[in-house]
């Protein structure tokens, strides 16, 4: 089992002593036990295979507070399997530390021919007894060694680890007089880490070291109490359901989750310089990019979207140190799960910090006391608040305050809350420094992705076949099956438009395999095909009997669960007891004879959970449906079946009823359709407000658009009622009306009437109509306002590509316009168009590709991002016009000779692509240098050397941390014409070093926005 006692090693300087593995290259040790001149030294680990390993000091200090040195081997000193994650944290306060341990090779351990053995010296650490002489202070447990006669005996501990459980805090430096060998002074890493050299020197051997964590007053149990915690969330968030998988016969319909994750698209809601300024509306980035740099964030996703298989998916691989990248930042973060549904079965309202981690009734015993609170005070959580809308509205509001008190008693916790699209109006935390996030329905290469996903798992689950033939067979068919699916999604836009949520896109992949291909025209048909198959002939066809000794038919299914649905709506909760569910079955079986005849209803309850597969107990005597959809469409029929429209259409005006009613048209008559059609307009023309007002009236279309029948003067009243409301104002009217689909258009206003708000806003809702829409977004492409026809711009990606250029892009004016490209064929594209002042180039692109696209196509700025593809910069030769150029993330690139000679004059890198700073050749007509570097980044003279004619530097910082080193001591010369202007953006806490010698030549000004 790795442990954090195997970094430990050994240091063989000009004294012996210790020091700790940051890495299996990377050693952390004293500075005082190696030469004065000395820029080696040997290094030998326990945890190695015993051999001395030569390693470089790159960097070192002897400054009385920070005596420390870092080392660098020229090979792995410990194989990188064998480490654990390495963690190392920074106390938040002066008290007392219990149980803390320094590990090392002190002379009095030393055994037989004066060989090296280690120790663990046990202590409690004293902050505050250090606190003058800016060191920590271990007083050592039980009797201290003796004295040693040519010294102390802790000779040899100097560079070992001071450990909190797992956490590095410092390194052992000196056995202070007076003290008779009882306590040891130590470097804390923070001091260490505050050294710009030490930080710079970090950074270039260690780009993706772990930020520091912040502990206060930590306490022993809690680190043995962690792992066990971290353990328990992988056990239960590192598998998810996927809908049909358990019809294989394995009564499994679970799966690894990274097997069955899919990374959706999510776009950011636009910030307010975003709305007022000039610039293009945010583009839709997969979700883990856009959730690194949001510490706090509201996701809004329909239902089925992903949101809680998003959450799940944090949870697990926050718990297991196992982020992406994009996530690092994510990485040991304490993951506590609330499940919003949870709470009022729980009988609770206002979780205390000791209730969170009880909240998801996890398979692990109960906390050390106050644990959650330490880890919520030192900034370790990650809070994931799931299904907010599944509280009744009433509730919310005492939610929001319950969140809002909590996160400012903890305001470094991060926390994302999912919730339906308009179960809370925007910016409803905002105040609270939330971000928004609305997960975008998914495109038809993320339908593609999923149905190789799904069948990808559902082969993966015939191993658990006992018949190895009949699993051969199987995971043929499903192949077969895959490969007719997609070509049928590809073929059928019907079908695609039913698969834009992972939870319809899976109930469609199982329903095909289960039919053989055939497969439902509408929602209805859908869903009622899924509850068909999980009531039906499921069990037949699996060859399972009636193992409860009860026989249900379909219709007998559902009618049962109809009465559990619709007490869960009416009661506005998502969950319910056994005993309550008991209760209502005794309702439905009073007129199903025979089923009582089969068992009581607590039989009849365990049956529906054994085999139905749509009621399921995720806590102790907590069920629910297996999703919520499925609940609303089993009630939207009891309610029509029961003759209770009216009192369903009583609630229409209440979010958590407009989906019942949605789906109920569905289940309706002529006669009921009418019915349900004409109280909505009738609700919606008594509306007082404004925002019931758009509710009703894109409701009452909704449920229009989707009856069998309807009269042509009630049709024409609904949608003449549309039409009443006018051009949308608010985020919540384009989110009502783009619920419409291309239906929406002929009630959308021309262009030449509106403002640009107004006008942007529809534009919104052309960008979720796909094709229908172009013919009016050309319209919107001639708008006089800037903003309008940027946000016209930016829709290229949501549209054919061809097809967008050639009527919309072509007649517009882009030559001062943003426009984003991602795809070969936008940028093939790009000669039928015209000048255009700004282009962001997406994706992997070489340079001749490049060149070839941006052939006589002349642009002033462009941006080249996550490009891999991209070696050199050969192709601005032909470019003379280009004046800015930024890089981002373009790993694969080196050769940077393209900008000699070049007109760019404005040159923005982003980290880790600042490294190409050192093998540029001089540019003096770069004037202005934008950089985006990693926290702890060291700029230096050199950069004065290359941009020789530089007058403004910009700088900001990726990432949570904010220290930025420019050092400015070895520019000899004077400053170029007319001084030097740094520009900071204003989260860059920046050191400056070398500027007196400049006087007014060097001025400093903060930005008000970031270059992020």
């Amino acid at each position: 089992m790795k442990s954090v006692e195997d970094r430990l090693v050994a240091v063989l300087g000009a004294q012996q002593g210790s020091g700790v593995l940051l890495t299996p290259e990377l050693v952390l040790t004293s500075a005082h036990i190696l030469s004065g001149d000395g820029d080696q030294a040997g290094v030998v680990a326990p945890a190695g295979n015993g051999r001395v390993v030569v390693c470089d000091v790159v960097w070192s200090s002897m400054l009385f507070q920070c005596d420390a040195a870092l080392l660098k081997a020229r090979s792995p000193i410990v194989p990188a399997d064998r480490l654990p994650p390495f963690r190392w944290a920074t106390l938040g306060g002066q008290q007392t530390v219990p149980g803390c341990t320094v590990l090392g090779f002190p002379h009095v351990q030393r055994y037989g021919e004066d060989d090296l053995e280690a120790v663990q010296v046990p202590g409690t650490l004293t902050p505050l007894s250090g606190r003058m002489r800016g060191r920590y202070v271990l007083q050592v447990y039980g009797h201290p060694p003796a004295p040693l006669p040519n010294g102390s005996p802790w000779a040899g501990l100097s560079g070992g680890p001071l450990l909190a459980g797992p956490v590095l805090l410092g390194i052992a430096t000196e056995d202070p007089a007076g003290w008779e060998h009882s306590v040891l002074d130590v470097i804390s890493v923070s001091r260490v880490l505050r050294e710009p050299d030490f930080a710079y020197a970090l950074r270039q051997h260690w780009p993706d070291a772990p930020a520091l964590e912040v502990h206060n007053a930590p306490d022993a149990r809690d680190f043995a109490y962690e792992p066990l915690y971290a353990q328990a969330v992988k056990a239960r968030y590192s598998r998810m359901e996927v809908f049909g998988l358990d019809d294989l016969g394995t009564n499994e319909n679970s799966w690894d989750l990274d097997t069955a994750y899919l990374s959706l698209e999510a776009l950011a809601a636009p910030s307010a310089e975003q709305r007022d300024d000039t610039h293009a509306a945010p583009r839709a980035q997969r979700i883990e990019e856009l959730l690194g740099s949001r510490p706090r964030t509201v996701l809004r996703g329909e239902a089925g979207a992903g949101k809680t298989t998003l959450v799940w998916w944090l949870a697990s691989h926050a718990a297991c140190r196992t982020m992406p990248k994009q996530l690092s930042m994510l990485d040991g973060l304490v993951p506590f799960v609330v499940p919003m549904r949870s709470l009022a079965a729980q009988g609770i309202s206002n979780p205390t910090p000791a209730q969170l981690p009880t909240i998801a009734q996890l398979p692990v015993d109960a906390a050390p006391s106050g644990w959650a609170g330490r880890v919520l005070d030192s900034g370790r959580a990650l809070l994931l608040v799931d299904g907010l809308d599944e509280l009744p509205r009433a509730d919310r509001s005492a939610a929001r305050r319950w969140l809002a008190d909590l996160l400012r008693m903890y305001p470094r916790t991060r926390c994302l809350v999912t919730v339906r699209p308009l179960a809370v109006e925007h910016a409803w935390l905002q105040s609270e420094g939330f971000e928004e996030l609305q997960l975008l329905p998914m495109g038809n290469r993320d339908i593609q992705s999923f149905v190789a996903a799904w069948h990808k798992a559902a082969r993966l689950e015939c191993g658990a076949y006992p018949d190895e033939v009949r699993a051969d067979q199987e995971r043929t068919r499903l192949t077969a099956l895959e490969r007719d699916l997609s070509q049928e999604f590809l073929r059928n836009a019907g079908l695609r438009d039913l698969a834009r949520t992972p939870l319809l896109c899976a109930v469609i992949c199982a329903l095909h395999r289960r039919r053989s291909g055939l497969l439902p025209r509408t929602r209805w048909q859908l869903y009622d095909a899924a509850l068909s198959m999980l009531l039906g002939n499921r069990d037949a066809y699996r060859r399972v009997g009636a193992p409860e000794g009860i026989s249900l038919t379909i219709d007998d299914g559902r009618q049962l669960l109809q009465r559990i649905a619709v007490w869960l709506v009416r009661n506005g909760r998502a969950e319910l007891s056994g005993e309550q569910a008991v209760r209502q079955l005794e309702l439905g079986m009073n007129g199903l004879r025979h089923v009582r005849e089969q068992g009581t209803a607590r039989e009849v309850l365990t049956h529906l959970l054994n085999r139905s597969g749509l009621l399921q107990e995720r806590a102790t005597d907590s069920l629910q449906f297996i999703h919520r959809t499925f609940q609303d469409f089993l009630a939207a029929k009891e309610f029509r079946e029961n003759d209770s429209l009216d009192e369903l259409l009583g609630h229409a005006a209440e979010e958590q009823w407009q989906d019942v009613i949605r789906l109920v048209i569905g289940h309706c008559g002529r006669t009921e359709v009418r019915r349900v059609v004409a109280g909505l307009v009738a609700a919606g023309d008594d509306a007082g407000e404004r925002e019931s007002l758009w509710q009703l009236r894109t409701l009452a279309a909704e449920c229009a658009m989707s009856a069998a029948y309807l009269d042509d003067d009630q049709h024409e009243a609904v949608w003449a009622g549309v039409r009443a409301l006018g051009p949308p104002l608010t985020e919540a009217d384009v989110s009502h009306l783009s619920s419409l689909g291309p239906d929406v258009l002929p009630c959308l206003p021309e262009p030449t009437c509106l403002g640009w708000r107004e006008a942007g806003a529809v534009v919104q809702v052309l960008s979720s109509l796909g094709n229908a829409a172009i013919p009016l977004l050309k319209q919107y492409g001639q708008h006089e306002s800037h903003v309008v026809r940027a946000r016209v711009a930016n829709q290229w990606r949501a549209v054919g590509a061809r097809l967008f250029a050639e009527e919309v892009l072509s007649s517009m004016c882009l030559d001062d316009l943003e426009l984003d490209l991602e795809h070969e064929e936008q940028l093939a594209l790009l000669p039928g168009l015209g000048p255009i002042d700004s282009l962001i180039i997406w994706g992997d692109h070489s340079s001749d590709s490049l060149r070839q696209a941006l052939r006589s196509h002349p642009v002033r700025e462009l941006t080249l991002t996550n490009n891999s593809a991209l070696t050199t910069l050969a192709f601005l030769a032909d470019h003379p016009e280009t004046e800015e150029l930024s890089i981002d993330f373009c790993p694969r690139l080196q050769d940077v000779s393209g900008l000699a000679g070049s007109g760019v004059t404005v040159l923005g890198l982003h980290a880790p692509d600042t490294a190409l700073l050192e093998g540029m050749v001089p540019l003096p007509q770069v004037i202005t240098v934008k950089l985006l570097l990693n926290p702890g980044a060291r700029v230096d003279a050199r950069l004065l050397t290359v941009f020789p004619g530089l007058r403004a530097l910009a700088l900001d910082v990726v990432g949570p941390g904010r220290d930025v080193v420019l050092d400015l001591t070895g520019h000899t010369g004077p400053l170029p014409a007319g001084g030097l202007s740094v520009d900071p953006y204003p989260k860059v806490e920046l050191t400056l070093l070398g500027a007196d010698r400049f006087g007014d030549d060097l001025r400093i000004r903060k930005h008000r926005n970031g270059l992020q």
